[in-house]
């Protein structure tokens, strides 16, 4: 039986390689796109003439960290820098050097952009966009994707692009994971020309897509000639929006929405192992589809807004104190989403109240079921979640909001 092994073990058993025997592949730019993850504040600059080695990032970055300092992070990412010391002592990426960090995040404009420069022995540039990180602000632009028709983050993301790469003759590859692979898309597709020229490959490691009018344009359709599209068989965040590239599709150790974590994807050689888009991924896929099709701009802002003002009315800042928040916190959030007009309130229900009607309707028609064979678990959950979120109010406007205290 076949042993199937991750980007680790890929740098530790074919490390060996250098790019002019086994050229630069998809798993390598994966690896590099996980290691972008890696906090380097204090130790990449951001001038590339001040590029530093790999083996000095890693001697650095564990003088400043300790082991078990990173494994108590709660974060899917927290083993990335686990990959400094293979990386450093390999022959592969073991002369390589380290430029261009930036870690941009800002409340106020709602963005987190993050960005590395890999220069590599074969005389190429590898530009990674880190993914979402873990404060709250990364995740809300994420979901900003769904009604913006540009984030901040993409437009510092182009920017960061034109600014370090526009009066040279570099050759370069863009990427990056999760939302940095939405980053490296949008960034490639709208840079200056002079800049899209230099671009050889661009890859998208389960990032998720766009909104459908921005995949009609020119310069988006262009891009694509070059972007290649990487998602694990239960993948969710790379199914969301549109995307008009047919990815490729890998096996992974882990399930469900843990497949998200590129460190569990697995690797056969210098390639991934293939697989086939699960079921429940491709469910979730026509959900969403089908949810934002029939909500407007206007309905997902309010829906996205609302979410995330709720959890910033806590106090807390990332995604581990909200996994983490004690009842106290917890009750602050339900305060907060009362304190909502009931107008709000009924709109943000209304728009919940769709997704769970998409759902249902997927159901029925991707299973092949008819209404009376869904399971009876589903729609009673559907009918008790429809009544809770309608909040309907009495014709003189009265009611109680759909958050309100029933006692």
């Amino acid at each position: 039986m076949a042993v199937n092994h991750t980007m680790h073990d890929y740098l530790y058993w074919r490390g060996d390689l250098p790019f002019s025997v086994d050229p630069f592949n998809e798993v390598d730019n994966l690896i590099l796109a996980q290691t972008a993850y890696i906090d380097f504040d204090g130790i990449v600059p951001e001038s590339r003439e001040d590029a530093i080695p790999i083996k000095e990032v890693y001697n650095q970055y564990w003088l400043m960290h300790t082991k078990e300092e990173i494994m108590q992070r709660e974060s899917f990412v927290k083993l990335s820098p686990f990959l400094l010391e293979p990386l450093a002592e390999s022959r592969r990426f073991g002369d390589m050097k380290l430029s261009g960090y930036v870690n941009h995040i800002n409340k106020d404009t709602q963005a987190q952009m993050s960005a590395v420069q890999f220069e590599l022995d074969d005389g190429t540039v590898y530009v990674a966009f880190r993914g979402t990180d873990e404060t709250i602000v990364g995740w809300k632009e994420d979901f900003n994707l769904s009604f913006m028709s540009q984030t901040e983050g993409q437009r510092l993301a182009v920017e960061y692009l034109n600014t370090n790469f526009a009066d040279t003759d570099l050759r370069l590859r863009v990427g990056g994971h999760s939302k940095g692979g939405n980053f490296a898309v949008y960034a490639s597709a709208f840079s200056l020309a002079a800049v899209e020229a230099q671009i050889m490959e661009v890859y998208t490691n389960d990032g998720p897509g766009f909104r459908p009018e921005l995949t009609r344009k020119e310069a988006y359709t262009n891009i694509m000639k070059k972007t290649i599209s990487i998602v694990p068989r239960d993948s969710v965040i790379g199914r969301l929006l549109s995307s008009s590239l047919v990815p490729h599709v890998v096996g992974s150790g882990a399930s469900g929405i843990m497949q998200h974590d590129a460190l569990t994807w697995q690797i056969k050689g210098n390639r991934f192992l293939q697989a086939e888009q699960s079921r429940e991924s491709r469910l979730l896929e026509k959900i969403l589809s089908d949810w934002l099709v029939n909500v407007d701009d206007e309905g997902r802002k309010l829906f996205v807004d609302q979410i995330f003002g709720v959890l910033q009315a806590t106090g807390l800042d990332t995604m581990k104190e909200v996994r983490s928040a004690n009842l106290t916190d917890l009750s602050e959030a339900i305060q907060a989403a009362r304190k909502l007009p009931k107008d709000q309130q009924k709109e943000f229900a209304e728009v919940l109240t769709q997704l769970i009607k998409s759902g249902e309707k997927t159901f029925y028609e991707q299973l092949g079921s008819k209404e009376g064979k869904v399971p009876e678990f589903i729609r009673k959950w559907a009918a008790r979640k429809e009544e809770a979120l309608s909040g309907e109010e009495q014709e003189d406007g009265s009611g109680d909001g759909p958050f309100e205290d029933k006692g």
